[in-house]
C-alpha cells in the first residue's frame, strides 16, 4: 500500500479523532483530486473547495455545483470529522 493509502487508511479509522495538518490534507488531494482544489479562492478564507463530476450527482450533499468544502482551523489544522466527509467522497469517486 502506498503513502498516501496508509495515510487516508489512518485518517478514515473511526477511532481516529486528531486534526491533521494542511500539507498531510493537500498530499492526498493532490492524489484523488488533481487540478480539483483550491484553497482560499477569497480573501480572508481558509477553506478547501473540491469538485468532481460525481458530486453533481449528490446535490443534497455536495450542492449543485458539486463541491465540498473543508474548513481549517485557525488556518492550520483540519478537524477529524471533515476527514470523515473527504473520505466519503474519495469512496464515491472510487465507485
Amino acid at each position: 500500500m502506498s503513502r498516501i493509502g496508509k495515510r487516508l487508511e489512518k485518517f478514515c479509522n473511526p477511532n481516529f479523532k486528531q486534526e491533521i495538518p494542511r500539507d498531510d490534507l493537500e498530499s492526498i488531494l493532490n492524489h484523488f483530486f488533481p487540478n480539483s482544489w483550491s484553497f482560499g479562492d477569497t480573501r480572508g478564507s481558509h477553506n478547501y473547495r473540491i469538485w468532481h463530476e460525481k458530486f453533481k450527482e449528490y446535490p443534497g450533499k455536495y450542492g449543485n455545483e458539486g463541491m465540498l468544502t473543508i474548513p481549517t482551523s485557525g488556518g492550520k489544522k483540519i478537524k477529524f470529522f471533515y476527514l470523515r466527509m473527504l473520505c466519503e467522497a474519495i469512496k464515491l469517486i472510487k465507485e
